[in-house]
């Protein structure tokens, strides 16, 4: 990509969810990974008034950030980037902080805009203007490209450069997603003995744990990283998805409500409360949580999933099939959208069309749990 494109660049009209998980690999097998930053919508980029709006989101690390927007950017060619804008305490000539900075955004933010299927991604720093006459702010722009599944940083190497810690998380993530999962756990171990308080390392490989069976040892990561972290709502919205998985319901139903009492915004954890309220039979419930889901990240594929499984045992069955398609449209690669449709196409009487989603969902590797 041209770094001058940067010159012509627009914001699309609808907000992109971003999604502070770290957890790429992981994506489809933890159900409902993705955590939720809802900008104010509709801000114009470079301009801002002089009250400038803007929401306020906590890192892991604690840091606090004034978040300005978070989308999808257009460029005048018709490619697309995953923007984060946001406002800086720091000069944008002071280059040294202001690296820090976005370095420690970039950790988070790479892991998202991965997750979103871009190989471009932009953070726009802001320093908003002083005084009554000045209108618009100052913006500095840090482009980064993927080539392969590594990025880089195009408007200044210095930035994003892989720490030790970093590449073994990306050997960890290699063979993760070569379904090595033992060995991808050795990596996420090295990673963590590097840096004891690495939430990657952490959270992915209590993913890895999980899908090889080590329930307490997911579950132990998990609770590591809210000691580091405890206001983190990816570990709570994660631990949940984990206790869902062994019908430990009490369990994620309290975690998903501690997520949301720290961001009452967080699409995945309406999901993954919405899913436990199917498998304990109370579909209004999933039926509404699930639609708040969609309202607040319509991209994310599970949420239409687990509606669709709520309508399908309230008999709405057209609209569970609906929902399913749709999930399906956004990640053909569901295996629980092909079964749990071919449920509802049995319920209609569609023997045909069952039998294939059946054989589909078993080519996919999905297995009814």
């Amino acid at each position: 990509m041209d770094v001058n494109k940067m010159k012509f660049l627009s914001v699309a009209n609808k907000s992109l969810v971003f999604v502070l998980s770290m957890s790429t690999v992981f994506a489809t097998a933890a159900q409902a990974v993705p955590r939720p930053i809802v900008p104010e919508p509709a801000l114009r980029l470079h301009f801002a008034s002089h009250q400038p709006k803007y929401t306020v989101k906590q890192l892991p690390s604690g840091k606090k950030m004034k978040l300005h927007f978070v989308g999808p950017l257009i460029f005048a060619d018709g490619d697309q980037a995953l923007l984060l804008s946001y406002e800086s305490d720091f000069k944008l000539d002071d280059m040294s902080k202001l690296k820090k900075e976005v370095e420690e955004i970039w950790t988070y933010f790479k892991q998202d805009a991965s997750l979103q299927g871009f190989k471009h991604a932009v953070i726009t720093v802001r320093e908003e203007p002083e005084g009554p006459a000045a209108k618009t702010a100052r913006v500095k722009n840090f482009l980064f490209e993927q080539k392969d599944t590594k990025w880089s940083c195009l408007t200044d190497p210095d930035v994003g450069a892989p720490t030790p810690e970093e590449d073994e998380c990306d050997k960890a993530a290699d063979f993760a997603k070569d379904g090595k999962f033992e060995e991808a756990i050795a990596h996420y171990t090295k990673a963590v003995e590097l840096n004891p308080k690495s939430i990657s390392a952490l959270l992915n490989r209590s993913t890895a744990y999980e899908t090889i069976g080590e329930h307490k040892k997911a579950l132990a990561d998990l609770s590591a990283l809210l000691a580091i972290s405890p206001n983190y709502v990816v570990a709570y919205v994660n631990r949940a998805w984990s206790h869902g998985r062994h019908k430990e319901f009490a369990e994620a139903l309290e975690d998903c409500n501690k997520a949301l009492a720290i961001d009452p915004k967080c699409a995945a954890a309406f999901n993954n409360r919405a899913a436990v309220y199917n498998d304990l039979g109370q579909y209004d419930k999933s039926l509404d949580d699930s639609t708040k889901a969609i309202d607040l990240a319509p991209h994310l594929a599970a949420a239409y999933d687990t509606r669709g499984v709520a309508r399908r045992h309230l008999k709405q069955f057209q609209q569970a099939i609906d929902d399913f398609n749709k999930a399906l449209s956004l990640n053909p690669k569901l295996g629980e959208a092909y079964y749990n449709r071919a449920q509802a196409y049995k319920a209609i009487g569609d023997t045909t069309h069952a039998t294939s989603d059946e054989a589909k969902a078993k080519e996919l590797g999905f297995k009814k749990e």
